[in-house]
């Protein structure tokens, strides 16, 4: 929500994201790389820290959104992988509405603020959704 919600008093606020907790461990893992994407990507971010990588949302989910994923101080995005495995437009819409039903179910998981390469973002710490984007994005990858 932008101006008008802060405005009348209707946008969610989230709490900080505890510098303690196993999410923040995750992002101080990868932190030159996040905090170097964040930097040179003008767009809103919702970090889901993962095992293995950083998960990032880009834009605004579930409607008009990006997705790339911050590994071993590599970055990845999911438009990218579509194009280099030939992906069809049919299957790029049907990946791309998975990645959205599952933004949509983690509606309700706990999210958190955090201040990352100089950018107030938004950390979404759910174990499910990392999941299923490990699963979409692995189902691609194959």
């Amino acid at each position: 929500m932008g101006f008008l919600g802060r405005v009348l008093g209707t946008e969610k606020h989230n709490p900080p994201l505890d510098p303690s907790s196993p999410a923040a461990a995750r992002l101080a893992r990868d932190r030159a790389t996040v905090e170097e994407f964040a930097h040179r990507v003008h767009d809103k971010l919702e970090l889901v820290p993962g095992e293995r990588a950083i998960y990032v949302f880009i834009g605004k989910p579930p409607e008009a959104f990006g997705i790339a994923w911050l590994e071993r101080g590599e970055e990845h995005n999911f438009k990218r992988l579509m194009k280099e495995k030939g992906l069809s437009d049919a299957q790029v819409r049907a990946r791309s509405e998975e990645l959205r039903a599952a933004y949509v179910r983690s509606k309700e998981e706990p999210r958190y603020t955090a201040d990352v390469g100089g950018k107030h973002v938004l950390v979404t710490p759910s174990p499910s959704l990392e999941r299923e984007l490990v699963d979409i994005i692995h189902r691609v990858e194959e």
